[in-house]
């Protein structure tokens, strides 16, 4: 995947350590303005800061990173250029403040956090290298704070999202990494975003954020998730970064009605102005709910409705072929394979949409039976915390007319449903009949199966085959996959405490 797909998502919001009185005073207030999406106080406040205090960088800091929100949400010109022309006067006087006051830890993060925004604007703008260099001379300026001063632990919120961030850049672009001198390690990045949250003075909220977004899409921690989520929600009602990350969490949870809720609160905002993506985001997210409600004709608008507000063409490779799906479920195969075709035109550096113009060709020419549409409302049912109504569709499906793999794919659905359910003797007498998996390992469901059938062995107390077979998982893990691999990292967290 591209750098930028792993650092745009990670805009620093810090604060200053150390209090210097009026001038700290100033930056606090903007930034709780800008927490509670009140940009035009925020600006106001940050250009007071400028008049009052022009040799520092602070106050054009912090119009260049709310820019640079704006920016990344909406890919207008007004935005990049007020990014740019704020980011120049951060960097000239951060340069002569470092110049002035090299081993002062707050000047170095002040540089750190400076750099930080030069690198996700490069990778925004896909200048590559630019954003390899920019990430390396952030982290030695965080660095170097945290040495200056051990007590000081604000900058290890920038290192830590770096490093996490970092941990998913695969390939040439990862050896590249590390030949500038950089780490990327999700855990490392966590523990690190962690400290910042337990003892730094003014960065948690930021880190809380993060820790939210990272419990969630990385390990699957839900509960840990929900206690950072939900207080931001309740602190910041109108900030759509922290609702929109708020129900993610609660689709994964299988509280859909809740998502919708918080998703109604970012589409009633009437706040696209700033924040256009997040809301056309949104918009699909109201259609994976749809979908997995079973209800195909709302899922059909929803999921159009997203395409029609998009700014870009992440993910609408998935939404085409969740709408080729939906008209499936309702019989229409001509507007199904126009879709089928239109799912290929995603964004292939994203999981989701290369996964579905992968899919679009297998489906493009399948032939839809009855068993694949139960196979399709029993796992929305158990998407949708409704396990007994999974198990009920799954017996209608007749087993004997239909292949190995879909055989498979139906039974997968009827353990987790029991699993969920705590319902281990059920799963246990489905796996009893499965006396030697590798004969699936040429199946795509394939780690999938040995996720559960470790999960299986954990609750029957067999501990070293339940690592055993989670590693043969792991091995076997579809990189598109991101769902089942932070399930497999949540449970190989389980397995050795």
């Amino acid at each position: 995947m591209r750098f930028i797909l792993y650092l745009i998502i990670f805009v620093s919001v810090t604060f200053n350590a150390y209090p210097q009185t009026k001038l700290d005073s100033l930056i606090a207030i903007g930034n709780e303005q800008s927490f509670q999406f009140r940009f035009k106080q925020a600006t106001q406040t940050f250009k007071n800061v400028i008049s009052d205090y022009p040799n520092s960088p602070l106050g054009y800091y912090y119009i260049s990173r709310n820019s640079l929100w704006f920016y990344l949400a909406n890919k207008d010109s007004v935005s990049k250029a007020e990014y740019q022309k704020y980011f120049v006067l951060a960097k000239v006087k951060g340069e002569l403040e470092f110049e002035n006051k090299p081993e002062n830890p707050v000047v170095n993060f002040n540089m750190g956090n400076i750099y930080m925004l030069k690198s996700i604007f490069s990778s925004v703008e896909q200048n590559t290298m630019d954003a390899f260099w920019a990430t390396k001379s952030a982290v030695n300026y965080f660095e170097e704070a945290i040495e200056l001063d051990g007590n000081y632990y604000d900058p290890y919120l920038g290192l830590g999202t770096i490093k996490y961030a970092l941990g998913f850049v695969p390939g040439f672009l990862g050896w590249a990494i590390s030949v500038a001198g950089l780490d990327g390690e999700k855990s490392e990045g966590l523990n690190d975003v962690l400290k910042a949250y337990e003892k730094s003075d003014f960065s948690k909220v930021e880190a809380s954020y993060h820790l939210g977004k990272i419990y969630t899409e990385y390990n699957a921690e839900y509960e840990k998730a929900e206690n950072h989520l939900s207080n931001l929600v309740e602190l910041y009602p109108m900030n759509e970064l922290f609702l929109y990350q708020y129900a993610i969490l609660q689709i994964d949870e299988r509280n859909l009605l809740k998502a919708r809720k918080y998703l109604n609160k970012i589409l009633m905002n009437n706040l696209p102005s700033n924040f256009h993506q997040t809301y056309a985001l949104s918009l699909f997210l109201k259609g994976e709910i749809s979908f997995k409600e079973n209800r195909f004709k709302n899922a059909i608008e929803d999921y159009e409705n997203f395409i029609q507000q998009t700014t870009s063409i992440d993910y609408t490779g998935i939404a085409n072929f969740k709408i080729a799906l939906s008209f499936m479920m309702l019989d229409n195969n001509l507007m199904a394979q126009k879709h089928f075709i239109l799912a290929r035109n995603g964004n292939q550096n994203i999981a989701e949409d290369s996964q579905a113009s992968e899919m679009s060709e297998v489906y493009f020419d399948k032939e839809f039976s009855d068993s694949d549409k139960n196979l399709i409302l029993a796992q929305n049912y158990l998407e949708s915390g409704k396990y007994g109504l999974a198990i009920e569709e799954l017996n209608k499906i007749k087993k004997e007319k239909i292949g190995a793999e879909l055989n498979l794919q139906v039974e997968l659905v009827r353990i987790e449903s029991y699993q969920l359910k705590n319902n281990f003797f059920k799963s246990g007498e489905i796996f009893s009949k499965y006396k030697n998996l590798t004969r699936f390992n040429k199946f795509n469901c394939y780690s999938k199966l040995l996720y559960f059938k470790s999960v299986q062995m954990f609750h029957e107390k067999e501990y070293d085959k339940a690592k055993e077979i989670l590693e043969l998982a792991f091995e076997n893990l579809n990189k598109h996959n991101n769902k089942l691999n932070r399930l497999l990292v949540n449970f190989n967290s389980k397995l050795n405490h």
